[in-house]
C-alpha cells in the first residue's frame, strides 16, 4: 500500500480551503483528479485524509504551530491517493482571520520537482524512523534542530533555498493560481452577485 508513486504534471495546482480545525471546506477539481477522492469523500473530512502514514509528525507539528499563530508557512509533504499511490507536493499554507468569521486556512499545492524531493525523502525517512523507534517527536525535533543548525537555516529557509530563492518559488507557486484567486476559492464567503461574476469569469479557465 502506498508504494507506487503517482506522477504529477508541473502545471497542476491543487487548492483547498480548511476551517480552523483542519476540516476541508472547499477543493478545486484537480484535488479530485489527482487524489481519486470525490468531493463527497473529502468535504467535511480532516485534511489528514490525504496524508501519507509515513509523513513525520515533527514536520506536521511545525506547520500547525505556525497556523495557530496566524503565520503563513511552506510545507513539503508526502500525500496519498484513494487507490493506494503516493505523491509529493510543496504547499503554501496561509492562515487568515477575518473579522466576525472563524479562521480560514488556504492551501496551494504543486508538484515537488524530483531533484528537490530526494533531499526531503532522506530527511523525512530519518525523522519518521526516530519517531517510530522509541525516540518520539521530542527527539526527532531535536534531531531536526541540529540538522538545520548545521546548515545554518530555518526549515522554511531550507525549502526556499531548495527552489533557488523566494522569487523562484513564488513564481512557481503562482503560475496557475494567483494569491488573489486562491483567497477567492470559496464562494460561501461571497454574496450571490459576487458568485455569479466569479463563476462567469472562471468558466473558461482550467482552475474551475
Amino acid at each position: 500500500m502506498f508504494e507506487i508513486e503517482k506522477g504529477l504534471e508541473p502545471d497542476i495546482t491543487l487548492v483547498c480551503k480548511l476551517d480552523k480545525e483542519g476540516k476541508i471546506r472547499f477543493i478545486n477539481k484537480y484535488y479530485t483528479d489527482v487524489t481519486g477522492f470525490t468531493e463527497k469523500d473529502l468535504i467535511g473530512e480532516d485534511n489528514q485524509i490525504i496524508q501519507h502514514p509515513k509523513m513525520p509528525k515533527t514536520i506536521l507539528d511545525i506547520a500547525w504551530e505556525a497556523i495557530k499563530n496566524n503565520k503563513d508557512i511552506l510545507l513539503v509533504s508526502k500525500n496519498i491517493t484513494k487507490n493506494g499511490e503516493y505523491f509529493w507536493t510543496v504547499a503554501q499554507i496561509f492562515s487568515r482571520i477575518r473579522e466576525g468569521k472563524p479562521t480560514a486556512i488556504y492551501v496551494r499545492r504543486k508538484y515537488l520537482p524530483s531533484n528537490i524531493k530526494a533531499e526531503f525523502e532522506k530527511l523525512y525517512e530519518v525523522l519518521n524512523g526516530i519517531e517510530n523507534s522509541g525516540g518520539g517527536i521530542e527527539i526527532a525535533r531535536k534531531y531536526l534542530s541540529g540538522w538545520l543548525e548545521e546548515k545554518g537555516v530555518s526549515f522554511q529557509d531550507y525549502i526556499i533555498d531548495s527552489f533557488g530563492g523566494m522569487s523562484n518559488l513564488k513564481k512557481y507557486m503562482t503560475t496557475e493560481v494567483s494569491d488573489k484567486e486562491l483567497f477567492e476559492t470559496d464562494p460561501s464567503d461571497m454574496d450571490i452577485n459576487d458568485i455569479l461574476k466569479f463563476v462567469k469569469k472562471k468558466k473558461k479557465r482550467r482552475f474551475w
